[in-house]
């Protein structure tokens, strides 16, 4: 069964577009082989901020009249994550969009479904960050507009619940593998030996990390610069 899942996440992230942007890929299926239901939404920039929370469930309730209570542990909550993410509609980038249509595009992707009456279960990638979720809110602010009326930016805020399975918690963890294409941000004291070993756990790859990002000398790094790390085929 793991290899089953394993075999639907990989043919999952295969249909990811843009592997360095953060997608959400609609489910049909989430257990036990998450299976889609239609076509993946990449967002256009990246998050800049990314919160996950966790709470811990606890029964503290009391006899009457008594003070004070123990803290009897139920369960864990399911784990959420939000962010906030920009659609431009400019052309400043580089990239123009249509912004109410781009808007409109996330949100049949994520929110509700019609056909089967709430919103869709949903597959988030981004990097090594794996997760099945369902979209709890979503606010949409517009900030610049055109002389019509037409949005020409927008500022989307959203949070997600997760709702992910045992086997899933553990694909995830399998999907750090080397095997698999990761990036990392660079942070001050980061050298591209020291890089290659936390992804590859040998520091040997450096040099191929460095032709890979376009980098004439490995000592070329610089802090907040994102570097892509390739499998290595075995």
């Amino acid at each position: 069964m793991f290899s089953d899942v394993a075999n639907g996440v990989s043919s999952l992230i295969s249909l990811v577009p843009f592997p360095d942007k953060f997608t959400f890929i609609p489910l049909r299926e989430t257990d036990p082989i998450p299976i889609p239901s239609g076509l993946p939404f990449s967002l256009m920039f990246n998050p800049e901020q990314f919160s996950e929370q966790e709470r811990y469930l606890f029964n503290t309730r009391q006899a009457p009249g008594q003070t004070g209570a123990q803290q009897r542990f139920l369960n864990t909550a399911p784990k959420s994550f939000s962010f906030e993410f920009t659609i431009d509609g400019t052309g400043g980038s580089g990239e123009k969009k249509e912004v109410e249509l781009s808007v409109a595009s996330f949100k049949k992707v994520v929110g509700f479904n019609g056909d089967i009456h709430r919103p869709n279960f949903l597959l988030a990638i981004w990097g090594t960050f794996i997760s099945t979720c369902v979209l709890t809110s979503m606010d949409v602010t517009y900030t610049m507009f055109r002389k019509n009326g037409t949005p020409l930016r927008a500022k989307v805020r959203v949070s997600f619940a997760g709702h992910t399975k045992r086997l899933l918690e553990l694909l995830s963890m399998n999907l750090l593998s080397p095997d698999l294409t990761h990036f990392r941000t660079v942070v001050e004291g980061d050298t591209l030996p020291l890089l290659s070993y936390k992804v590859y756990e040998s520091p040997r790859y450096y040099l191929e990390i460095a032709k890979v990002n376009g980098l004439t000398s490995p000592r070329q790094l610089k802090r907040g610069q994102e570097l892509r790390f390739p499998p290595i085929e075995k």
